[in-house]
């Protein structure tokens, strides 16, 4: 026989090990290259003082997150990275604020927004924390050359909005707009094959309709109209201004406009949206004039930013006791197996409250969830994982942040309290499955799939048919899915089958109507779960910890410092035809990522954020 194909073998396992060691050299020189940069960045520089009676300016411009996702070095020396929104963690900003509190160095806190986004329960969360920030009294300044609701929403909180001239106020109400492809893929011949169960369970609705259905509707719109109607009633107390200039009509805002020259920053103030308006050189003046400048430089602001504080305080969090409150975060897709930070892992997620109840120091754990759900088997494991903390007597509470729907409640129902804020997204109590075919497509192309079989599972293939048979499968397995969904809630919630039946469906809910329908407890943000969570564990003294992946030595120094390396990387600007068509892919894109091995999903696509 002929020497070739292992001759050919040996070329190709050279060729493969010469590119793969190829590529763990350019891994490494990259993560080189990033630290050189961000030596060059610090080097002769001592932490930065944190100035007596200065300003702590928070410039939120980002991701609010409840974890932040790991960073590529490639991604970062390339300048990819910029295309995706700066990450804030809400922990970060939220004990900046607390201790700035009771920091007699920090006088006033100034607000400088920018694309800001994540869920208005974290906004309100934050207005919180600004509101008993100013209960020290300590003022709070915005200033912007221009706010869309979701930074407006948190400038409300402050003292003082000050806008540039030539600025403007945009709220827009929120809405829920979805792609939708059906026709798209029949024109492709792709075949979707959507098994649900729920009346309101609209995840798959982009790939089998070209409109959103009429519960889908119904529901959505209700939701809407909470979240819209806590929106308006707290900026416009805090504003003291009439609910309704937050919500006219195009009529009334062409004629207001019109009053005004169609100047839009003098419609703001007139609407006492804003307090007052000043140029950015005005402004900065304003801040010299209430702050001060540094001892050294006449012409630089007395203040310190959100980084350079959190260097101060962040070694406070660093727990040592032996009566720990454990907070682990469930934030993100929830899939199958190992999963890196900023997603829900399975496995991943599973061994962080597996470490918790190993761990003798913890008494009680707070499971932050930020999750609209993903693969019905991940989340099952991670639900097991919370009944063995309690099996082993550490309490349990569920805290939900933006989202906790679908998956995200399931991980949470048996939690022994739930806590939830007015404007969270929960519920979607139903369970879908979505299996996608390419027989007409690939024979259009000439390409098809035959052959033989011992059994018709057998002949399974995204090239062929599915039987008749094998859809009636995949039906009565999630008709038994949704059962044990409901059976789930019902014992965890100590509610009647039948009343959960009527409230599931697949339907979303506020927060606030989750509380009056018994989905949770209590509505509270995350330091309400943890001070409960100590009360059920009877400890009158403790320590809160965050328990969470570990980081390679590579990544921590990556998130510690690309912060101040970001100047001297390159910046890419995004083609708005790029980002056109992001927005129309990226459905499809999350899609492929699902995993689940029985392609059974409590996964909640209406449930992203709004801000």
């Amino acid at each position: 026989m002929s020497t070739q194909p292992s001759l050919f073998k040996r070329i190709f396992r050279f060729i493969a090990s010469l590119l793969n060691t190829t590529r763990k050299v350019i891994v490494n020189l990259v993560f080189f290259a990033v630290l050189a940069l961000v030596i060059v960045a610090l080097t002769g520089d001592e932490m930065e003082p944190v100035p007596d009676g200065g300003a702590l300016v928070l410039k939120l411009d980002g991701l609010l997150v409840e974890q932040k996702r790991p960073l590529d070095p490639m991604e970062v020396i390339t300048g990819q990275s910029k295309d995706k929104p700066q990450e804030i963690l809400m922990a970060d900003l939220l004990l900046a604020i607390e201790e700035a509190a009771q920091d007699d160095r920090i006088a006033g806190i100034v607000i400088k927004p920018g694309q800001l986004s994540g869920g208005l329960a974290k906004l309100q969360e934050i207005g919180e924390a600004l509101d008993a920030f100013k209960a020290s009294g300590k003022p709070v300044i915005a200033q912007a050359g221009w706010l869309d609701q979701g930074n407006y929403y948190l400038a409300s909180f402050a003292d003082e909005i000050q806008l540039n001239p030539g600025g403007v106020v945009s709220i827009d109400g929120f809405g829920m707009y979805r792609v939708y492809y059906q026709e798209a893929l029949e024109k492709l011949k792709v075949n979707t094959h959507l098994f649900r169960v729920g009346k309101y369970k609209s995840f798959a609705e982009s790939y089998t309709r070209n409109d959103m259905s009429n519960e889908a509707k119904e529901a959505n719109q209700a939701v809407l109209t909470d979240l819209w109607g806590s929106y308006v009633a707290t900026v416009s107390a805090n504003r003291h201004i009439d609910p309704a200039v937050l919500s006219p009509t195009l009529e009334t805002l062409n004629a207001e406009l019109e009053a005004v020259d169609g100047d839009l920053a003098k419609l703001a103030l007139n609407n006492g949206l804003v307090d007052v308006l000043k140029t950015d050189i005005e402004m900065r003046d304003q801040l010299i004039d209430q702050f001060g400048t540094e001892p050294d430089d006449e012409h630089a602001i007395k203040a310190i930013g959100l980084n350079g504080y959190l260097a101060h305080v962040r070694p406070m969090l660093e727990a040592q006791g032996d009566n720990q409150i454990a907070i682990i975060v469930a934030k993100g897709t929830i899939l199958n197996g190992e999963q890196p930070p900023g997603t829900i892992g399975g496995t991943s997620t599973a061994r962080l409250l597996r470490e918790a109840r190993q761990d003798d120091q913890v008494k009680a754990v707070v499971l932050r969830v930020d999750s609209g759900g993903g693969s019905a088997y991940a989340s099952e494991q991670i639900r097991q994982e919370v009944l063995a903390l309690q099996a082993a007597g550490k309490p349990v509470v569920a805290s939900m942040g933006s989202v906790a729907a679908s998956g995200g409640y399931w991980i949470s129902a048996n939690a022994d309290r739930i806590f939830a804020q007015p404007t969270t997204i929960t519920g979607s109590i139903g369970i879908i499955g979505l299996i996608t075919t390419f027989e007409e497509s690939a024979a259009a192309l000439g390409i098809h799939a035959d052959g033989v079989g011992t059994t018709e599972m057998a002949g399974l293939s995204v090239l062929r048919p599915l039987p008749d048979g094998f859809k009636r499968l995949v039906q009565q397995s999630l008709n038994k899915g949704y059962q044990d969904f409901i059976q789930l809630v019902s014992n965890a919630r100590d509610m009647p089958l039948e009343q959960v039946d009527d409230i599931a469906q697949g339907r979303i809910w506020s927060g606030q109507d989750a509380l009056e329908i018994g989905l949770v407890d209590e509505l509270g943000e995350l330091d309400d779960a943890v001070s409960t969570a100590a009360n059920l564990a009877q400890l009158e003294q403790f320590e809160t910890r965050i328990i969470g992946p570990k980081l390679s030595p590579e990544q921590e120094m990556l998130q510690q410092f690309l912060g101040a390396a970001s100047p001297y990387l390159p910046q890419v600007d995004t083609p708005s035809w790029q980002r056109v068509l992001h927005a129309v892919t990226a459905p499809l894109e999350a899609q492929l990522k699902l995993n689940d091995p029985n392609h059974r999903y409590l996964l909640c696509l209406e449930c992203v954020p709004m801000s």
